[in-house]
């Protein structure tokens, strides 16, 4: 397991499909099936895309009723969105940076993390985490993904 603390200097805008907005139960099932419909019709195609291409997953709100998932990539400035679609800008600041090479092992570790976090007298923000997925990931190719936890100031 990779943990480290890492500074992001300016925001990261994402826009992307909501499973909220398509009215999705949050299940594994339908966060897959947001990702291959994000995958087939829209990754490649999004306009101010940031190059080389990054795609997000936001996990947004997750301690209140309006929880959302965002599957989605960066982009240089948020234009108007299309039906079922959402930003969320991730703000500049510290997060907690765990890394792996296999998608399974992305969402195996988050008691580890919060285990590791409190052993070192780190809060995490617990109000949205992003995952991070370099172009390749979902074609299973050995490339480096990861989990950001935002850290309280």
């Amino acid at each position: 397991m990779n943990i480290e603390i890492i500074k992001i200097d300016e925001e990261i805008k994402v826009i992307g499909l909501s499973y909220r907005k398509l009215g999705l139960p949050a299940t594994v099932e339908s966060l897959e099936g947001l990702w291959n419909t994000y995958g087939e019709k829209y990754r490649n195609k999004i306009e101010n895309a940031v190059v080389p291409l990054v795609d997000y997953g936001v996990n947004a709100y997750l301690l209140t009723d309006k929880h959302e998932y965002i599957a989605g990539c960066a982009v240089t400035k948020i234009g108007v969105l299309e039906e079922n679609w959402v930003s969320f800008v991730v703000p500049p600041g510290k997060y907690i940076k765990y890394t792996c090479r296999k998608m399974d092992d992305l969402f195996k570790n988050h008691d580890e993390i919060r285990a590791w976090a409190k052993t070192n007298g780190i809060t995490i923000y617990d109000d949205f985490e992003i995952e991070v997925y370099p172009t390749g990931a979902f074609e299973g190719k050995d490339v480096e993904m990861c989990i950001l936890f935002p850290v309280q100031a």
